[in-house]
C-alpha cells in the first residue's frame, strides 16, 4: 500500500513540475494559405500593439510587438490566425515570408454582386458582413462595392446562392 501512495505522489507532484519546467512559448501566427486578406485583423479588431500589418495582401504578425492577447484570432472570420506553442526556449520562431508582388503587377480582385432575382431578402448576408457594407433596399441585398473588402464571407452565408463574384 505504501508503494502505491509514493507512485501517486510522484504522478501528482513530479510530472506537473516537469511539464511546468519546460520552456514553452505561445505565439500567434497567420496561416497565409488561409488568409483571405480581408484586413479585419488590422482595421476592425485594432491590435493593441499594432503588431499586425498587411504585406502583399496577407496579414503578418510582428512577433516582437505581439503580446499574445489573441484578439486577432478571435475575430478572424476564416480562422487563419492561430495560437501555436513552441516547446524549448532555444527554438526560434521563423518570421513568415510573404512573397513580394512586383509594383508593376496590378492584382485585380473581383467584386461581389447580388442576383436580385434570387435574393429572398433574409438579410443573413447583412449580419455576416464583417465590414458592414451590405444593406437592404426594397427587400433585396445591396453590396457597396466601393467599400467591400472582397472577403467572400457573404457568399458562404447566403442560403440561396444569390451572391457571386462579378466575373462569374
Amino acid at each position: 500500500m505504501k508503494k502505491s501512495y509514493s507512485i501517486m505522489i510522484f504522478v501528482l507532484v513530479a510530472i506537473p513540475l516537469i511539464i511546468f519546467a519546460q520552456d514553452t512559448t505561445k505565439v500567434y501566427k497567420v496561416d497565409s494559405s488561409k488568409c483571405i486578406g480581408c484586413t479585419i485583423c488590422v482595421q476592425k479588431v485594432k491590435c493593441p500593439t499594432d503588431a499586425i500589418e498587411m504585406k502583399n495582401g496577407k496579414a503578418v504578425i510582428d512577433l516582437s510587438k505581439c503580446i499574445d492577447c489573441g484578439v486577432c484570432a478571435l475575430q478572424c472570420p476564416v480562422k487563419a490566425i492561430n495560437e501555436i506553442e513552441i516547446v524549448d526556449g532555444s527554438a526560434t520562431i521563423e518570421e513568415e515570408i510573404v512573397p513580394e508582388v512586383k509594383d508593376s503587377i496590378t492584382v485585380e480582385q473581383a467584386s461581389y454582386v447580388v442576383d436580385v432575382a434570387n435574393c429572398i431578402g433574409c438579410s443573413i448576408c447583412v449580419q455576416k458582413c464583417p465590414v458592414g457594407v451590405i444593406s437592404m433596399k426594397d427587400s433585396k441585398a445591396v453590396i457597396d462595392t466601393e467599400k467591400c473588402i472582397n472577403c467572400g464571407i457573404c457568399v458562404g452565408a447566403c442560403p440561396v446562392n444569390a451572391i457571386h463574384k462579378s466575373d462569374e
